[in-house]
């Protein structure tokens, strides 16, 4: 093995890419980052062009998924996946990113933390893991002022919607003493106060389509910061293609290019990593288990709202809720309900038992009044595995699908469901929807910490059998929890990449 090239390459330039590198540069060791795209960043576009795309295509486009999949600038993000990283579905969507900064291009920026309940069976302790987060917090700004670590019920900075503050100031009138159902403010990825390189929230309610004002956290943002340090190198157009192990490893590139470290962090995405791992994991007929997240959507009218003035705000998630509706462990959902007035209008008028014409006229005079929930359903309620191509020796499918008993459950909560938004003043209206799996885009639990065999980890995220190569991402999340998990990913690749720093600094000592 010729000289190695750094201490770590890191590929992917994601939230866990980006969250390990920067313990590892602080502790003075050599990063190589391999990004499969590029510095262009994201194309210089007027707003009309942005929210109905160059050629009108979010004009026809409606495939059912979340609106904000249905952007010009997501499908721009996710495309070059769909076709490079030889992935496909069977009742699956596999959504993923080679854009620099991956998925946080167009993440919906909602943060949520774990507590000892959620990570009761992981080989960690928490106190390690809310450091993490607090790093994590401090370093890429949240709106909000409040301790979230302990608790969700802080007040926004930003401010809330006329319907959704109307919502949440009629929740905290009557909310259930026994706490099964929680509505707060939600908390996101967004700046309040200006940062330098990047602009506060203005509240033009753009969101979906790329923030110009940098308030949104993307980790191409980190990556600035990074490249800043001299123990940091960021190589583009680098997609990882193999990974072989000698006396350390070396990766190759689809352009031809390899590179070696004694250790190599993976943080390509759930999806993303399987694939680069598919010549060093005996897959078999079973598959490699993938817990993805089952998602409802739900859209809804305040009456109490009609034909009243709105308020200016982003067009994020407003709020957050939770909701128990059984005394099973997996009986227990959370969620977001963003305001309809700056979201994609075709979903809506689409799904209106009305004409075109009269549907968009009809959205126009309720769009005020209208609000969205999203809810996740735990990872466990899912059944999806990766497999590989028989057709093909490096190609993948993913099939998707729901656990055993899944139909029981939902309709326990939309039973559930039913009464608190009854208790809100809410109408649930016609066109709700269960998401194809794969399009919520949580995964997780690939290659678990604590799991012995070929498909576990160490809790440094070590994956077994395999010394020197560890996984950051999703993959070694054991469970998932229907809480939003990038804030957790992000902690918990800070937590491995300080394990990392301070291990081999004593090995030097």
């Amino acid at each position: 093995m010729n000289a190695p090239d750094a201490d770590f390459i890191i590929i992917g330039s994601g939230p866990a890419g980006v969250s390990a590198a920067f313990p590892l540069i602080a502790a003075g060791r050599r990063v190589l980052m391999l990004d499969a795209g590029d510095d262009l960043g994201l194309k210089e576009e007027n707003r009309s062009v942005r929210v109905l795309g160059s050629d009108l295509e979010s004009l026809r486009v409606d495939d059912g998924s979340s609106p904000k999949l249905q952007t010009p600038v997501s499908r721009g993000i996710l495309e070059r996946f769909q076709r490079d990283a030889g992935i496909s579905g069977d009742g699956f969507k596999p959504i993923g990113s080679l854009a620099r900064g991956g998925l946080s291009n167009i993440w919906g920026a909602q943060i949520s933390y774990l507590d000892a309940g959620d990570i009761d069976d992981w080989p960690i302790d928490l106190a390690s893991l809310q450091s993490s987060y607090e790093r994590v917090a401090q370093r890429i700004g949240i709106s909000t002022n409040a301790d979230l670590t302990t608790g969700a019920d802080g007040e926004a900075v930003l401010p809330l919607g006329a319907t959704a503050t109307h919502v949440l100031r009629r929740h905290k009138a009557a909310k259930p003493a026994d706490g099964s159902f929680r509505l707060f403010a939600a908390v996101n990825a967004i700046l309040s106060e200006a940062r330098p390189g990047r602009a506060a929230c203005d509240l033009r309610g753009d969101c979906l389509y790329g923030c110009p004002s940098g308030a949104i956290y993307n980790s191409r943002q980190d990556l600035l910061a990074l490249r800043k340090s001299p123990h940091f190198r960021l190589l583009d157009n680098r997609r990882a293609v193999s990974l072989t192990r000698d006396l350390g490893w070396t990766v190759k590139t689809a352009d031809g290019s390899s590179f070696s470290a004694p250790r190599i962090i993976l943080a390509a995405g759930v999806l993303g990593t399987a694939a680069l791992l598919t010549d060093l994991l005996p897959i078999g007929q079973q598959g490699l288990r993938l817990l993805n997240s089952p998602t409802l959507a739900i859209p809804l009218l305040s009456p109490a709202r009609l034909l009243r003035s709105t308020t200016p705000t982003h067009s994020l998630a407003q709020l957050g809720l939770s909701l128990r509706y059984g005394d099973g462990a997996s009986d227990y959902v959370t969620g977001a309900i963003y305001e309809v007035g700056s979201l994609p209008v075709q979903s809506f008028v689409n799904r209106m038992p009305l004409g075109r014409k009269a549907g968009r006229a009809a959205f126009e005079l309720i769009a005020g009044s209208l609000l969205v929930a999203t809810i996740y359903y735990p990872g466990d309620q899912s059944r999806s595995s990766i497999h590989r191509d028989a057709t093909a020796k490096k190609r993948l499918t993913v099939r998707g699908g729901f656990a055993e008993g899944f139909e029981i459950r939902a309709e326990a909560l939309k039973k559930a469901l039913r009464h608190e938004w009854k208790r809100l003043g809410l109408i649930p209206l016609p066109g709700a929807s269960l998401a194809e799996p794969g399009i919520d885009a949580h995964f997780a639990g690939t290659l678990p910490m604590g799991e012995a065999g070929p498909f576990g980890s160490s809790s440094d995220g070590e994956l077994n059998l395999h010394p020197g190569l560890h996984v950051v991402d999703g993959s070694i999340l054991p469970d998932l929890s229907s809480k939003y998990i990038t804030m957790t990913i992000m902690a918990n690749a800070d937590r491995i990449a300080h394990r990392l720093a301070a291990m081999e600094a004593a090995s030097a000592s």
